[in-house]
């Protein structure tokens, strides 16, 4: 049996992406491996004497984030009669999906992208962008589907994938 690694944060692309995991996972027979990244916060946050307290319950914060967002992709998976483990990593999003991918011999990694323009992504990063760049496997990343955005004052309803 193959596996399909599904990257997720709970994001709307995101969950776009689990959704055609599981039917690609459906028809294939695979199984999915779904994995969440999240960071240890760092640094001070530009304040000049950091509670530890609060950054304490930030991190408690980020963590049940991160196993609330897997224990929702089981839930889909499982809804859908899809064999499904999970992974809950700390550090750069791209090299633990990547590593994950390889580990796991996945023949396909699946994952959602926030649709940020060339400049955004230059600032903030693209995830996505850097799992391209570095997968062991071929990609599927997953525009939010199904949801409405508004464009130039209009609403229309996207869907991308892109291989």
């Amino acid at each position: 049996m193959s596996v399909i690694v599904v990257a997720t944060d709970g994001s709307a692309a995101a969950t776009a992406a689990l959704d055609e995991a599981i039917g690609i996972a459906r028809s294939t027979g695979d199984q999915l491996a779904a994995i969440t990244v999240w960071r240890a916060l760092q640094g001070d946050f530009g304040l000049a004497y950091p509670s530890t307290a609060m950054l304490d319950d930030l991190l408690d914060a980020e963590r049940h984030h991160a196993e609330t967002t897997l224990a929702e992709a089981v839930a889909r998976a499982r809804a859908a009669k899809v064999a499904i483990e999970t992974r809950l990593a700390t550090g750069d999003p791209a090299e633990q999906i990547c590593a994950f991918a390889a580990e796991r011999d996945a023949r396909m990694i699946a994952m959602g992208t926030h649709g940020y323009s060339a400049v955004v992504s230059l600032l903030v990063g693209s995830v996505s962008g850097a799992v391209l760049r570095r997968a062991p496997c071929p990609v599927l990343v997953v525009g939010e589907s199904g949801h409405r955005k508004q464009r130039a004052g209009r609403s229309s309803t996207t869907r991308h994938v892109t291989i």
